[in-house]
């Protein structure tokens, strides 16, 4: 096999080409993401009504006959009684009476939490005694018996220190000494390991997406950011301010999984914040007045009958406004204000907007117009923010060539319409391997693939995805990304799935449950990319085979990835132009012994990358089912 790389730059490539798209779907922010392991805090639970029925063709569809408060979602009151009011800003709290034994309250805690031997888990009372001077005890239960426990004091505080491991626990709060006289009103309860990154995130997941260097992160979605329909569209402004005191509202994904919620425990200020520590740049989706499109389709009126933007529409015009205003701002503005004063009087720097999700055109939509306000109320105060358009659902359908010619139109004329558009491509592994050079040559608007991911596929009698032949498919595709200068930044999607029965979607590139994580072949595939990504593309040839990219760095490196996605060993002649130097270095080796390998919670490291040095003077053989990257410094 022979491989001939000369010193030729054919492409610049960017320099935050891989990042990473946060999505709440299958519980990847509530029992996820955040650290927070009290499940319904602060009684906001929301629970949707979901009406299944089969369309013409068959297919299972679902309707929304409208969503209400459950107050007690999540919790068991197993010791007195309990009932749930409101205070006078509208927020459910849990009065709990006493009885024979004092009063209990069960938390599910999403399924049960795992203790973890040298971690201490806080947590924090919010509640009005009314009188009450007795004790309050919290515990973590495990199969019936209490695992640990500790005293709450007069401030709320206390902290539970497990001497040994435990999975499934539930928590348990209890007033032994509350008379069926006496009653407590609790506002919220918390608890937060000691280890949170930033005392918010899941410390295993949080390193996972550092681990991958991401050039920015997309957040919080995705279809999360449409909503079911406009009563359920993610507005950003509630997720800011005190944690406790965001309106909680229902998955778009929870008619996959009816308990799941959006308590915003992660908002848009911890989004910002996850991105500090990433460091990486922010990349918000903000919603353009349209529900989503696979679902109601609802939007509101664009025009009035005056041709005016209808007041409806001119709030969500605002609301990107505002977002800039609170990432960008001073201290002393509104938006900015608030930013300060939740903790960050710094800027967070925001470049980067999305606009809608996976928007398209129809008769009566008006996607293209809507995003043409956008465009121009941002750009007329704020003309620095780039702005990302989107090119719909899928790569190749008419909805995505009509977005492209009116793209075209409008960037004749204005080049800053749009600063990149959105491309979602969920795909075969077999068109990833045949399309590898889909976007070579391609002119035009800059491209951000924001989500892409090769499809579960049937072989064997099984449903596959997430393994080894899937991550090499999109490895070549990503090799021929490196050689499309017209791509800019590229996102696997989804990043995170809760384990079943929570999943609502397949694949997704790390996999969690609450004792730990899975990192997919195809994160490790994410990973070797964003490791080893040169500054500019190089002529490389090959013959049918194998697929291949190679670039240069700024200081000279010289990085070659090459795919092997064939059962046989493949001897490569590695022919490099002198003028390149290439002496000695490293090479990494993603491999299987099988197309179908992946990692499990029992195998986790099955397929991992392993580093030794390089040497040139030793024949070059690809293993099977394979992803070698060589570097030279």
């Amino acid at each position: 096999m022979r491989i001939k790389i000369t010193a030729e730059k054919t492409a610049k490539i960017s320099p935050n080409m891989i990042g990473l798209f946060f999505e709440d779907i299958s519980s990847a922010a509530d029992g996820g993401l955040s650290a927070e392991l009290v499940e319904n805090r602060s009684f906001g639970h929301i629970t949707p009504d979901f009406v299944f029925y089969a369309d013409e063709s068959g297919r299972t569809r679902d309707r929304l006959n409208g969503s209400a408060p459950e107050p007690g979602y999540a919790w068991e009151i197993t010791r007195g009684s309990a009932e749930y009011l409101k205070d006078e800003d509208g927020f459910y709290f849990m009065r709990l009476r006493g009885g024979e034994d004092g009063a209990e309250a069960l938390n599910s805690a999403f399924g049960g939490f795992s203790l973890r031997r040298g971690t201490e888990y806080i947590a924090a009372l919010t509640a009005d005694m009314r009188g009450y001077a007795g004790g309050i005890i919290l515990e973590a239960v495990s199969d019936g018996k209490a695992s640990v426990s500790c005293r709450i004091d007069e401030n709320g505080s206390g902290t539970l220190e497990p001497e040994s491991e435990a999975r499934g626990c539930r928590l348990r709060l209890s007033f032994p000494e509350l008379s069926k006289n006496e009653s407590v009103d609790i506002k919220t309860l918390s608890l937060i390991p000691s280890d949170a990154v930033l005392g918010l995130f899941r410390r295993d997941m949080a390193e996972a997406m550092k681990e991958l260097r991401p050039g920015f992160l997309r957040f919080p979605g995705g279809c999360a950011v449409e909503g079911y329909d406009l009563k359920n569209a993610y507005r950003w402004k509630h997720t800011v301010g005190p944690a406790c005191g965001r309106k909680q509202d229902f998955s778009r994904w929870s008619f996959k999984d009816a308990g799941y919620n959006q308590s915003f425990a992660i908002g848009f200020y911890e989004y910002f914040l996850l991105c500090e520590y990433l460091g990486c740049e922010p990349l918000p989706v903000i919603n353009a007045g349209m529900a989503c499109q696979f679902n109601t389709s609802e939007t509101v009126p664009l025009y009035d009958k005056n041709g005016n933007y209808t007041t409806e529409f001119a709030e969500y015009l605002n609301d990107a406004l505002d977002l800039i205003e609170f990432a960008n701002g001073a201290s002393d503005t509104k938006w900015g204000g608030l930013r300060s004063d939740m903790g960050h009087p710094e800027p967070f720097n925001l470049r980067m907007l999305a606009i809608g999700n996976e928007q398209w055109q129809t008769e009566t939509n008006q996607w293209f117009e809507r995003y043409e306000a956008f465009e121009k109320a941002v750009h007329e105060k704020y003309p620095k923010i780039d702005l990302i358009f989107s090119a719909g659902p899928r790569v190749g359908d008419e909805r995505y060539n009509a977005a492209h010619k009116r793209l075209e139109e409008k960037s004749a004329n204005d080049p800053a319409y749009a600063f990149a558009v959105d491309e979602h491509n969920y795909n075969t592994k077999e068109w990833f391997f045949e399309n590898a050079d889909f976007y070579e040559g391609r002119g035009g608007t800059p491209v951000y693939l924001g989500e892409y991911a090769a499809k579960t596929y049937e072989a064997g009698g099984e449903t596959r995805f997430n393994d080894m032949i899937s991550a090499l498919s999109e490895a070549a595709f990503l090799c021929g990304l490196e050689r499309a200068e017209n791509v800019i930044m590229a996102s696997y999607a989804p990043l995170f799935s809760k384990v079943p029965p929570h999943s609502c979607w397949t694949p997704d590139m790390i996999w969690f449950d609450e004792a730990g994580i899975v990192k997919t072949p195809n994160y490790y595939v994410q990973k070797l990319f964003a490791e080893n990504m040169g500054a500019f593309a190089l002529k490389c040839e090959t013959d049918p085979g194998i697929y291949a990219s190679a670039s240069l760095t700024e200081n000279g490196d010289l990085i070659i990835k090459l795919i092997n996605p064939t059962e046989n060993e493949i001897k490569a002649d590695l022919n490099i132009s002198a003028e390149l130097n290439a002496a000695g270095g490293s090479v990494t080796i993603l491999c299987a012994d099988s197309p179908a390998a992946k990692n499990t919670f029992k195998d986790p490291d099955n397929v991992t990358p392993k580093t030794e040095i390089f040497d040139p003077r030793v024949p070059l053989v690809l293993k099977p089912y394979s992803l070698t990257v060589i570097r030279f410094s």
